[in-house]
């Protein structure tokens, strides 16, 4: 078999390029491939199968379930010590609160009684006028 010059060049190229030692081997290589395309076809023909397959799946989804509850529980005063310690600070508390009172009403009427002395005399309280 006789091949062209030019194509015997290129080939010859190609192996150079790619590292391919044995020129004589790739191609009667690339001459077989080209007869079983030639042959067969570029691209092997598939036969067309349609294949159905029922897949059944089953999921479970966890759920939370919120419950909101009101419960309402009586309270007592049982401990009758704190009951007897509060009583005593709220008696201390109306005692203050009874204090400040005397004593507002008391610098009331010292600040009356301061005065009607300045203007009875015309004078401060040290005697200055």
């Amino acid at each position: 078999m006789v091949i062209p010059k030019s194509l015997k060049d290129e080939i010859w190229e190609y192996c150079r390029v790619n590292n391919i030692s044995n020129i004589d081997e790739f191609t009667l290589k690339l001459v077989k491939q080209g007869f079983t395309i030639e042959k067969f076809g570029a691209t092997p023909e598939a036969k067309e199968r349609i294949v159905e397959v029922i897949v059944e799946k089953i999921v479970e989804v966890p759920v939370e379930k919120i419950v909101e509850k009101i419960v309402e529980v009586p309270v007592t005063l049982v401990d009758t010590e704190i009951s007897k310690e509060l009583q005593k600070y709220m008696d201390l508390v109306n005692k203050l609160n009874a204090e400040v009172l005397r004593l507002t009403q008391l610098n009331e009427t010292t600040k009356k009684e301061l005065e009607k002395e300045k203007n009875k005399n015309k004078r401060d309280f040290y005697g200055e006028r």
